[in-house]
Order: structure tokens, then sequence, then C-alpha cells
């Protein structure tokens, strides 16, 4: 098959779930023999074309300086819109393109552009519907530091417009998700869950004796408030615990602030975006995963937790809980419950061999269930589909 995808975020910049999963099933069709084509968004530093892994790679629109966000300017995002539409245009006739498949938000609606023109058959990816997933969600993004308060009016109008496209199908990554979509009236709906390459999880660091670790945007849904809150107490307990924060976000200011205030800048730590090595490392150092999201469309750091065998402890957020056998691989906390929070991660950081069962637990399921590869044929099933 010929296959293009529409993403504003790809390699290199690798900082989100979206992103990193759109690039999983890219480079896994492309080693399958498939001919894979991306169409995203000019990057610092990045060529405006190249060939990584077999697949052809082209960049347009204003150039990006990720922070680990979508971009935010209205007009990045129309310059985006426009050039990916008539480079999307020219690389499907040139190519001959079976199916296009688009990656959330403003590369749906170029896609769909070139979709309708052309009549070629879209799929269209949406990772999680926030408006139906918390109540203000767009009022509260809109009034983190450094984000528009456009936002407030713009986010909801452009999950709206993006549910009313007329794609072959959308694809989401949890039945979460499509009970989402499916409130909205939008009834052509398949889900592939997210998936990870376990191969790529490789240990590479020692476990520290009572370290933990988060990894994602600092972003007011993350409910990073609560695990700082929870370490407060740890502390109390286990007075050389350590939390790594991985990532970076509007937030990351505001949450500095609150570890200087609760006196823990010895305990807790901001790396910041890293590598993919560095993320695996630190994983590898730390005795569990936390992930205290409010709202999630998946939740694959969850995968990467299992597939370095940690155990992981998420909030009872759906779909974050349906990724954990609670007991068996990590626990299920009420999101805002600072006591509980803090209860778990002091009991698994006092267990190293509770810790080592549970993780091993996770490892396997990953193995199991969520493999990039099977998940990769998964989706050429679904390309096929809408081609025939």
């Amino acid at each position: 098959m010929r296959i293009l995808y529409f993403t504003q975020l790809f390699y290199p910049a690798l900082f989100g779930g979206g992103e990193y999963i759109f690039y999983q099933w890219a480079a896994d069709l492309a080693n399958k023999g498939h001919e894979v084509h991306v169409i995203t968004q000019n990057l610092d530093g990045a060529k405006s074309y190249e060939n990584h892994r077999g697949m052809h790679i082209y960049r347009v629109g204003s150039t990006l300086n990720p922070t680990g966000t979508l971009p935010i300017g209205i007009i990045s995002n129309l310059t985006f819109l426009v050039r990916s539409f008539f480079l999307g245009v020219k690389v499907s006739r040139k190519s001959k393109i079976d199916v296009i498949h688009s990656n959330t938000y403003v590369p749906v609606l170029s896609a769909q552009l070139c979709s309708s023109l052309l009549q070629i058959p879209h799929i269209a990816t949406i990772h999680d519907v926030y408006r139906t997933s918390q109540k203000d969600f767009w009022k509260t993004w809109s009034n983190q530091t450094g984000v528009s308060k456009s936002m407030a009016f713009l986010g909801p109008l452009m999950e709206k417009l993006v549910t009313k496209m007329p794609v072959s199908t959308f694809h989401t990554v949890s039945e979460k998700s499509k009970q989402d979509l499916e409130s909205l009236g939008v009834s052509k709906v398949v889900v592939i869950p997210n998936g990870i390459n376990p191969d790529d999880y490789q240990v590479s660091g020692t476990a520290k004796k009572n370290q933990a670790i988060f990894i994602g945007r600092l972003v007011f849904y993350k409910n990073l408030d609560v695990l700082i809150n929870a370490f407060a107490k740890i502390i109390e307990k286990i007075p050389d615990a350590r939390l790594v924060i991985v990532g970076n976000g509007p937030q990351r200011n505001h949450l500095e602030q609150l570890v200087e205030s609760l006196g823990l800048k010895n305990s807790i730590s901001f790396t910041g975006m890293i590598s993919d090595a560095e993320k695996i490392r630190l994983i590898s150092e730390s005795k569990v995963l936390l992930n205290p999201s409010l709202v999630e469309g998946f939740g694959i750091v969850v995968l990467e937790g299992f597939a370095c065998g940690k155990p992981v402890i998420t909030s009872d957020s759906k779909p974050l809980s349906d990724l954990i056998d609670d007991g068996l691989d990590g626990y299920v906390i009420p999101a805002t419950d600072t006591n509980s929070w803090a209860e778990k991660i002091i009991e698994l950081l006092s267990d190293g061999s509770k810790c080592t069962k549970m993780g091993m637990q996770g490892k396997k399921k990953v193995a199991e269930k969520y493999s990039i590869s099977k998940l990769g044929d998964d989706m050429a099933s679904l390309y096929k589909q809408v081609i025939k």
C-alpha cells in the first residue's frame, strides 16, 4: 500500500503519545514493505525532506521549537493547514496514494480537503475528546501560562469541526474515547489501541532505592499537583524518596514554584525534554511509574513503564484505569486523593520484591497485547477495508 500521513508533530519531536504512536505505525508499516509518506510541520534544525527508516518525511509551514504541546498560534496552524494540503495533493498524485491517515485537529482538516479533492479514503485519528471528558476543559486550558485565551473558544470549535468531517472512518485508541465520539454523534469509529516495540525498552540502569518517575506534558490535566503534594507526605516516611518529572509544558513554572514552596527541591527534579535513551534509563532507575492524569486518550507511558518491568500507579480516570490490573501490575487510585497516592507510593518504594513481581506482570501484558507489530497489522487491515 501507499500511505500518506498528516501529523503536526512527528520525528524527531516525539514528546507526546499522539505523535509517538503515529511514528511507530509509520515505521512499522514502512519496515513491512509499504510505501509511507508523512507530512508534518517544520522543526527547528530539521530538514524540509528526509528519508528516515524508509519513511518519506516532508516538513512544511512555520518552524516549531516544540515544548511538548501542539502549536498554539492561529497563524502557525493556518499556515500548516494550507501548505500541508497543497503538498498532500502533490504527493498523492505523484505517488498514487491509496489511503490517507491524519492525526487530530488541524491535520484532519487538510487531509480531508486532499481526500475530497482526489477521492482518496481518509482515516482520522482522534485520541481523546476533551470537551466531553472534563467540564470547562478548554477554559482551564486557555488560562495556562503561555496559552492563548482564544483557545477557550477555538478548542471546542476545532473539536466540533473535526468530528463533523466526512471521513471514511474515525479511529481512536480506547473504548472510552469511542464512547465520547459517539456521544457527539460520530457513528463510524474503530478502536485500535496504542502499542510500543518492547525491544526498544531494554533496561539500561539499575533501580535506585526510592525513586519514582512521571513522564508527560506538563499541563493542568496531568494533575501533577496531587503527586507533588503527596511527596510532601512521602518524605515524612521515606526521607530519601525522589520523584523525577520528565517533560515540559505551560505548567512547569507553577509546578516548580509548588515544589519550592513545599521545601521539596531536594526530593523532586524536573528534566525537561530528554532523548528516548535517557527516558528509558530513568524509567529503569525508578521503582515505580506514576500517572495521575485527569484526562487521557490512552496513556502510552503506562506501556513504557510496563515494558521496562516497572509497576504503574494511575488515576481512576478511564482509559488509564483499564490498562491496570489493580494489585497485579499496578494500582488504580482516586485521581485527587493525595493520601491514597502517598500510601501506595510508600508501599511500593518500601517493597522492592513486590515492585519486581508486579513489573514482570506488566512486561508480560505489553508483549502479549500491545506489541506495535501486531497492532500495525491491525491498522494495515483497516486501511485495506477503507480502500475497497
